[in-house]
């Protein structure tokens, strides 16, 4: 007992100092302050809808009705399987700890388990995890809000653990972590990041086998194989209905390709993404020194008036001007700052590549340097679009400059390895190299240092040999002005001032550099010469890297950026004057609103005005079908109007494919005719609220049918006609179809829950109807409880015949895969939970057994 005790002391000592470091660094997470990002705030209107069925009808529903003008949400929705994960993972924040300190010290949980699987003192692997933890883009992801790539990234590390020690013959161990942290990874559903982490799996693959293959040891290689596929399968089985879900719904999205051909002349790509919006967050040639010198292009987005220390380093004659000008100069759209990834590391990386053999080393390198030449996008196009157009899946996903992320954990694994090695290995100092510009052998580490510092220090001396410090639109906007008269001379004085104070800046930033390499080399060179102790060596260069991490993520993640929970949300979706008055405009409309109101305030009993505005949003959108359109903000990437009423506009990452098509083609350029035909009865613009006479409603027959053969003539269609008349259908739906008669007929919807519609019909003849709703192919529709025949109809509505006589009419969104695969992924969860469980039993059993024969022997 003592024994293992003793075995998991330092693993305890390293998780409590692990919870006491991310406290104290996000301490006022602890006095009730959130950082609230972006994702955090935008993601409360967009979800508005579904809480309030949740809350007032006790309802889980998966489509969205107030974004877009209707799409799916199964790719948020809840999963069976992956919900029972997600609650194991969340204990930290189950048992009171909030969220961004949570955040870190999973971070420094899954790199610890990595760097103590590669045989790492304890020690060494705690401070190489708390160091970690604290890189600038790790930091700046939570500030975002983007917790779904926050918490995919801390699985990362544990997840390689696993599969590091399957190559190494530790199957049981291995098998365990492989499963567990990918199942937990795959249920964080960032599907780029477990993309990126795939492709240098690929390449661990490849080294593994080459090295089994040279050792001939193919028979190991393909029992590693064997285990990391059971593993897989094992991991992936109760996220299978999330990965079914996303699978399926990819084609319809914009991540799918689009079905037309006219207005893509300029796409340069065929499916996925279009190359322009994949490279738009793309590392310059010249940013890419941010990952030894953070502010070479001056950090994050933000005027340098917004910082009173850095505006006081602007000649006082040019602050007034200067001041407005962004503190971020480098060409991405902006930037929350650099991708880090710490000169105490990348010194070491760069060292254990000159010292170290081995296929860890090259299992390491490759894919840093391949995710570095990645990282630059459409600044590197010759490279980037090779992995565009030739490799699977990869034109899914924009922003290249994140895949650094997934660099810093290749980058840290190998930095703590290469400093765990000279530590227990001290005699790797005294490895020798020479060099053209020496003419006797010299110590590696002290030809590594030497290579940094002279980088640097041309850099300092000649700033503008690799960088430049104007932004590409900064330059278009002074090519501009000087097309004006009289500005000449000033404003060459002003952008004159702007570089000397950017140089400035820039000079700065590689002299923190050249400090830090500076103390590292006296360290190793005191240590190599027997000068200090290697305990007190390898303390005081972890401690290193974590003041550079820390002081570098606190200019990014300032504890400012704190403030109580709510107000951030509070202040962005207070509902406007303009929204009261569309919700006195629809009770004057619907004369049976305010009794409706008056019942659920009886009903819910709410307490006080927040609860309020709260039951009459549900309540008028639940009873009175209408859409906004808010021009008055930017409407196709925001989701504050979504709070209060439904949306044409919004913002959603994966929004369909053909909405986004209609955006592009008539939403975007205010065809009114679309806008009738989307039910768009208000238009808010900078003139205040306007109300549309034209708005089509909930659902219309039409006299007539516009048959085309392709895409491209359907959506041009709409051009043409009257839609209040006549409806654009393909050919290939004319089997679904009858005559539309010429005689009258009503249509009402009677209601309403986002994926449950109900209508009543009256025709004296079979009529086609078209319904203000966008149409996805999981919709069923039954007519008097017979399921009937739902097609597409003007690009993006639903259309269905309707028989003469008075009807009921009700849609059902039914994702039968959905619900299906949900109840195979429970099953297979309780299957994970029992193996797992089952293993680590049968793991304590077999060492105890050898601890008793031990003590009989």
């Amino acid at each position: 007992m003592k024994s293992i005790l003793k075995s998991i002391l330092p693993h305890i000592l390293s998780i409590l100092s692990f919870v006491i470091i991310a406290s104290a660094y996000f301490h006022p997470a602890w006095e009730g302050k959130s950082l609230q990002g972006e994702d955090i705030v935008g993601s409360y209107g967009l979800n508005r809808e579904k809480k309030d069925f949740q809350k007032y009808e006790d309802k889980t529903v998966l489509w969205n009705e107030a974004v877009f003008s209707g799409m799916p949400d199964l790719v948020f929705s809840r999963f069976k399987g992956a919900s029972g994960l997600r609650k194991i993972y969340d204990w930290p924040r189950r048992m009171g700890m909030p969220r961004e300190v949570a955040s870190i010290m999973w971070y420094m949980i899954g790199f610890y388990i990595l760097l103590v699987s590669l045989g790492i003192k304890p020690f060494i692997s705690a401070g190489g995890a708390i160091a970690f933890s604290l890189s600038s883009y790790y930091i700046i992801i939570i500030l975002a809000g983007h917790f779904m790539k926050v918490d995919t990234l801390a699985l990362v590390p544990p997840t390689l653990a696993g599969i590091l020690l399957c190559f190494n013959r530790k199957y049981l161990w291995g098998f365990l972590l492989t499963s567990f942290f990918l199942a937990f990874q795959i249920n964080m559903a960032h599907i780029q990041m477990i993309y990126y982490f795939l492709i240098s799996l690929g390449i661990l693959g490849l080294v593994e086998f080459y090295f089994h293959l040279k050792e001939k040891k193919l028979k190991q290689f393909a029992i590693s194989v064997a285990v990391l596929i059971g593993a897989a399968i094992m991991g992936i089985a109760p996220n299978s209905a999330k990965l079914l879900t996303y699978y399926k719904y990819n084609d319809y999205s914009i991540r799918g390709s689009s079905e037309l051909t006219i207005g893509k002349e300029d796409v340069k790509t065929d499916k996925g993404l279009d190359k322009d919006y994949i490279n738009a967050w793309s590392s310059g040639v010249d940013e890419a020194i941010m990952i030894i010198a953070p502010n070479v292009k001056g950090g994050s987005t933000g005027s340098i008036k917004q910082d009173r220390d850095l505006l006081k380093k602007v000649p006082r004659q040019y602050r007034e001007t200067i001041g407005n000008f962004n503190q971020y100069w480098g060409n991405q759209p902006f930037s929350g700052g650099p991708n880090y990834l710490g000169i105490i590391f990348i010194f070491l990386f760069v060292l254990g590549a000159f010292l170290i053999p081995g296929r860890l080393k090259i299992a390491a390198i490759a894919p840093v340097i391949l995710f570095f030449f990645l990282s630059m996008g459409g600044n590197f196009s010759a490279f980037t679009d090779l992995f565009i157009d030739y490799v699977p899946m990869y034109n899914k996903f924009r922003t290249p400059v994140s895949i650094l992320a997934l660099a810093a954990i290749w980058v840290g694994m190998w930095a703590i390895f290469t400093l765990y090695k000279v530590y227990s290995e001290p005699s790797l100092l005294e490895k020798r190299k020479k060099i053209f510009l020496f003419k006797k052998e010299q110590p590696v580490y002290l030809l590594v240092s030497a290579g940094f510092l002279l980088f640097l220090l041309i850099n300092i001396a000649l700033p503008e040999l690799f960088n430049n410090y104007i932004s590409n639109n900064e330059q278009n906007q002074f090519n501009s002005l000087r097309n004006q008269p009289n500005v000449g001379n000033q404003l060459d004085n002003i952008i004159a001032a702007l570089v000397d104070f950017r140089i400035g800046i820039f000079r700065a930033e590689l002299w923190r550099t050249f400090l830090f390499v500076a103390a590292l080399t006296a360290l190793l060179f005191a240590y190599a010469k027997g000068k200090l102790k290697a305990t007190v060596v390898i303390a005081t260069v972890l401690t290193l890297a974590v003041i550079d991490f820390w002081g570098t993520s606190r200019r990014y993640v300032s504890l400012d950026h704190f403030h109580k929970k709510g107000n951030a949300v509070k202040q962005a979706y207070q509902l406007t004057d303009t929204d009261h008055q569309i919700y006195r405009l629809e009770q004057a409309a619907n004369p049976e609103l305010p009794g409706k109101i008056e019942e659920l305030k009886t009903r819910f009993k709410p307490t006080n005005a927040k609860e309020k505005e709260r039951l009459i949003t549900y309540a008028t959108n639940k009873y009175n079908h209408y859409r906004i359109f808010n021009l008055a903000r930017s409407p196709f990437n925001e989701n504050i109007t979504t709070n209060a009423h439904n949306s044409v506009g919004g913002y959603h990452a994966v929004k369909l494919r053909r909405y986004q098509d209609m955006i592009e083609h008539h939403i975007g350029k205010m065809n009114i005719s679309v806008l009738n035909m989307l039910n768009t009865k208000y238009i808010i613009n900078q003139n205040g609220l306007q109300r549309n006479p034209g708005a089509m409603g909930a659902a219309w027959f039409v006299d007539s049918v516009k048959w085309v053969d392709n895409p491209n003539d359907e959506i041009l269609a709409l051009n043409e006609i009257d839609v209040t008349r006549t409806a654009v259908l393909r050919t290939d739906n004319k089997d679904k179809t009858g005559e539309t008669g010429s005689g009258t007929g009503e249509i009402k919807l009677t209601e309403y829950s986002p994926d449950y519609l109900v209508y009543t019909t009256k025709t004296n003849a079979s009529k086609l109807a078209v319904f203000s709703e966008v149409y996805f192919p999981d919709w069923e529709v039954y007519i008097d409880g017979e399921q009937s025949t739902l097609f597409p109809a003007n690009y993006i509505l639903r259309g269905m015949m309707v028989p003469a006589g008075e009807h009921k009419i009700e849609f059902k969104f039914n994702p039968e895969y959905y619900y299906k695969s949900n109840n195979f992924a429970q099953i297979v969860y309780y299957l994970l939970l029992l193996i797992i469980t089952g293993a680590i039993a049968y793991e304590i059993y077999r060492n105890r057994n050898k601890i008793k024969e031990l003590k009989t022997s």
